[in-house]
């Protein structure tokens, strides 16, 4: 291939991660010339980079709330036997409602050719060094590379960075995590082990349901590839054996249960089991040591499965992540700040533009154990109903010739613990690459930018920017059939009882 890159492009978006993918896409699929600068040498972002598990729910209980060319991106990896879809969670406690397995390296090659076809050009290995202005209005960036320095102007920058590094690079005002602490939320070091016997492990968590805080069958709701085809569950415990093996001294991490669910294929486990607390993962050297930190926990926490738990036996470390995966650190100030409130009461707004489903989940910043009462440790807050992203949020408030995106768009720390999954991140993905394409084709700021053309053309696009009653209705019957069905069919569940009971009344 004989990759060329122009100078001047419509959009261009910073960091080719979930809300990077979709930005890019969209801002193609309204007709602009779109480049993506991303620094690792393939896309995915924290999804491939850093080992994460499923994609998030997508949904609210059964409603499927993100839709368009996210789905389509579930749709083609399932094509290319790289995803389960989206498995139904019979207890969404800890988890989410459902929970859309993949393979990181389809992950990678589906995102690129998506965006290659979209005709999306992909500049890899390129951090941003400098951001252009003129007054207050971005007007292009400088890129590093091995082979030096390139600069492109753009009429929109989108910044997916993740940590908001472009925007504020070019002067944005931000907070760092929690306005009143201080403090963010933790990373975790993922990690996969293979050679699992998963139905031995699924046995141990059958016969011993006291020594796990949470756990659930997960249920298939469409065909996927036989590939992949195995008995997908959840779990968080192991308690009795983990407090055993920290008072031996064999066991060293920031928590004091193990999550595990299934790997993506068959005999694998994927851990989201350490918790590495009080790094400012926006700073170079306290995110150096993070990742020491991190692979120590990975250390003690793989070779504590293989002696403890029952089904390691015979298991070996498979991946590891290539960095510390961050859940937070810095939320850039925008015309309008997201906050939990409007998060935990479903709050609509006119000039939405995507919407939030997943409960708000804090992982504690101060200690090992999991969710507790107040701020001082971690919590999972249950939504009364979807809430309403505003394009507000994508906004910043004192920069022009930029679009926010992904989980650095403007919202307090407790409201982002609900966005900043993997589904939510993507559907703000979607919006932002469509204001950022419209406002470059118009030759409009995005601040100016009438919603009502942005929420015309993400219903094109087929995104769910409101509800449908109708198409919710249908989800809903659709997914109680296929518990039914399927889980008439196995001997054994570690589902709680009654809410195993309350799919067969």
């Amino acid at each position: 291939m004989n990759m060329k890159f122009k100078d001047k492009y419509d959009v261009i978006v910073v960091g080719g991660g979930p809300a990077g993918i979709m930005a890019a896409l969209a801002a193609a699929a309204v007709g602009a010339d779109t480049l993506v600068i991303e620094r690792n040498g393939f896309l995915g972002g924290a999804a491939t980079n850093s080992v994460l598990g499923p994609i998030s729910p997508f949904h609210f209980g059964d409603e499927q709330v993100i839709n368009g060319i996210p789905q389509e991106f579930m749709e083609q990896l399932i094509k290319e036997h790289g995803s389960t879809g989206h498995l139904k969670a019979l207890d969404p406690y800890g988890s989410g409602a459902y929970l859309g397995f993949y393979d990181r390296e389809k992950y990678k090659y589906v995102a690129e050719e998506m965006l290659l076809k979209a005709g999306v050009d992909i500049f890899f290995h390129a951090f941003i060094s400098e951001v252009h202005k003129t007054g207050n209005k971005i007007t292009g960036l400088t890129a590093i590379t091995k082979a030096g320095s390139r600069r492109f102007t753009a009429k929109i920058v989108v910044d997916a960075s993740g940590d908001g590094d472009t925007a504020v690079m070019a002067g944005a005002e931000y907070t760092y995590g929690n306005s009143e602490t201080g403090k963010a939320q933790p990373g975790s070091s993922m990690f996969e082990m293979a050679n699992v016997d998963t139905d031995k492990v699924y046995d141990y968590i059958y016969n011993n349901p006291e020594d796990f805080e949470w756990k659930s069958d997960l249920v298939p709701v469409r065909e996927y590839s036989d590939r992949l085809k195995q008995h997908y569950f959840v779990a968080q415990g192991f308690k009795k054996l983990v407090k055993k093996a920290v008072e031996a001294g064999e066991l060293c991490f920031g928590r004091d249960s193990v999550i595990v669910l299934n790997g993506i294929h068959p005999g694998s486990i994927h851990f989201n089991a350490t918790r590495v607390i009080g790094y400012n993962s926006a700073d170079p050297a306290e995110k150096s040591a993070s990742e020491i930190d991190g692979r120590r926990q990975i250390e003690s926490v793989s070779e504590f499965m293989v002696k403890y738990v029952p089904g390691f036996e015979n298991a070996y470390v498979s991946v590891t992540s290539n960095e510390v995966g961050v859940r937070e650190t810095r939320h850039i100030k925008g015309l309008y700040t997201l906050t939990a409130e409007d998060a935990g009461q479903g709050r609509k707004f006119e000039d939405v533009v995507s919407r939030g489903y997943f409960p708000m989940d804090i992982h504690n910043p101060d200690g090992a154990t999991g969710y507790t009462e107040g701020k001082s440790g971690g919590s999972w807050v249950d939504l009364k109903d979807t809430y309403d992203i505003p394009i507000r949020c994508l906004i910043p408030e004192k920069l022009d010739g930029m679009v926010l995106s992904g989980r650095c768009i403007s919202g307090t720390s407790e409201a982002h613990g609900s966005y900043r999954t993997q589904g939510g991140i993507m559907g703000i993905g979607q919006a932002s690459g469509v204001v950022a394409g419209l406002c470059a084709i118009k030759g409009i700021e995005p601040r100016n930018i009438n919603v009502k053309e942005v929420q015309k053309k993400l219903v094109e696009l087929g995104a769910s920017v409101w509800r449908d009653d109708a198409k919710k209705a249908r989800e809903e019957a659709h997914a109680k059939e296929c518990v039914k069905q399927y889980m008439s069919k196995r001997d054994k569940a570690i589902t709680k009882k009654d809410i195993l009971d309350s799919y067969f009344k």
